[in-house]
């Protein structure tokens, strides 16, 4: 059989500290050991300093400042008649919703009160029932139940005009006679509801997607 073939070297007083310590195992293993992590320092290193050289990204801290519309400008889009709306009406403590969508001389919904749900087309001063096949019947008693006027943003704008509200944060009270009070909230851009209070009767007119209603939908047979 061959002899193992010795990989370390005879060394005496004259050899350098490294080939003293080259030549011993536990000698070889520190030096390998610390190549490596002589290695694993500069990898390191090279790493930090290429992170440090990508270009910093900054933030934008400015906040676009929305500016508030004038309370005219509000009413005016209002009476442009493009909206979705939700009445909410308690009259003679009966409980009555009504909800839909509304453009120009259009507008479509549901009235909601304790005999059930009518599905309803108004079209100029019509109003139709629409069936659940979508048929059409002139129905112009709808409303009867309530003052159909306080409905009418034109009407209300009247009921109001050369009055002194009552301010306070975004609403605008009007006390007016015969015990009629409407308030108007409004946020920054649109209003938002128009509540009329009638003795005991309450009208809360709730509208949203101001003049963003781009088509009423006219289904009907």
């Amino acid at each position: 059989m061959f002899n193992k073939k010795n990989k370390y070297k005879q060394t005496n007083e004259d050899d350098t500290w490294l080939t003293k310590t080259w030549n011993t195992p536990r000698g070889r293993a520190s030096i390998k050991l610390a190549f490596y992590g002589l290695f694993v320092l500069v990898i390191f290193i090279t790493i930090i300093f290429s992170a440090d050289k990508r270009p910093t990204v900054y933030k934008s801290t400015y906040n676009v400042k929305t500016v508030s519309k004038d309370f005219n400008e509000k009413i005016k889009e209002l009476k442009a008649n493009n909206y979705a709306f939700n009445y909410n009406l308690n009259i003679a403590s009966n409980h009555i919703l009504i909800y839909g969508q509304k453009k120009l001389n259009l507008e479509t919904g549901y009235k909601e009160n304790n005999q059930g749900i009518i599905r309803y087309l108004k079209e100029n001063d019509k109003i139709y029932k629409i069936g659940i096949d979508n048929e059409k019947e002139e129905m112009p008693d709808l409303f009867s139940d309530i003052n159909s006027n306080y409905l009418n943003i034109n009407y209300l704008l009247e009921l109001i005009n050369n009055q002194t509200p009552i301010e306070e944060d975004n609403k605008k009270i009007y006390n007016l006679e015969n015990n009629i009070a409407i308030e108007i909230e409004s946020d920054s851009q649109n209003i938002t509801k128009i509540t009329i209070k009638e003795n005991e009767n309450t009208y809360e007119l709730d509208f949203s997607e101001i003049g963003k209603i781009e088509k009423i939908d006219l289904e009907t047979k």
